[in-house]
């Protein structure tokens, strides 16, 4: 070895790491990858009310932060039993987008989170999520908006995902209206993906 092969090899490593960190992010919607992630579906999971999730901490990630990975709650699975309030079928991004409250009747704005089933090109566990969705609740007969006429109620498990549906102006973060369950800060937080959907069990 020469003596300046170390200085070399130092150099191109340098090259390397700076190449790597210049890269871009490339996903087809934001954070696509953790959003049909299937690897924490063997993952036991945490009963959660609607409530809770309501008050939980969003992370500090932004809009620029689109191949940013699960940390923290985002690892953990969850099952929620919650009644379905709105059911959307065909979302740009090809998830169903379900908008769930904790009680039958209360304002959905207010009080409702998102959960959401990728498409089952994505995994069959996600074609099983959405037949069993589709056992509970007539998705043939929703209204025009996706609203169901008498709520009904399921348990949703799957992985929490803070989507960051929030904007920055000069007033201050205020929710992007992405769907009205989103129309606060407080509702940042959705279980995407749901990996099961079953009937409500006991009173």
């Amino acid at each position: 070895m020469t003596p300046r092969t170390p200085a070399l090899v130092a150099a191109l490593a340098a090259l390397a790491l700076g190449t790597a960190h210049g890269q871009t992010c490339i996903e087809p919607h934001y954070r696509w990858s953790e959003k049909v992630d299937t690897s924490f579906a063997t993952n036991p999971p945490t009963a959660v009310d609607v409530s809770d999730i309501l008050t939980w901490t969003p992370r500090t990630i932004t809009a620029k932060d689109e191949c940013a990975p699960r940390i923290g709650r985002e690892r953990n699975v969850y099952a929620v039993t919650a009644f379905v309030r709105r059911i959307k079928l065909h979302e740009t991004d090809g998830d169903w987008h379900v908008e769930i409250t904790e009680e039958e009747y209360t304002p959905a704005p207010a009080s409702c989170i998102i959960v959401e089933i990728p498409a089952p090109a994505y995994g069959n566990i996600y074609r099983q999520a959405r037949d069993q969705l589709a056992g509970l609740v007539d998705t043939t007969h929703l209204a025009a908006n996706g609203d169901l006429d008498v709520p009904v109620e399921v348990t949703f498990t799957g992985a929490a995902f803070d989507g960051y549906h929030q904007k920055q102006s000069s007033m201050g973060k205020h929710a992007s209206q992405h769907g009205r369950c989103n129309s606060s800060l407080s509702a940042l937080w959705e279980l995407h993906p749901i990996y099961d959907v079953t009937a409500q069990v006991g009173p």
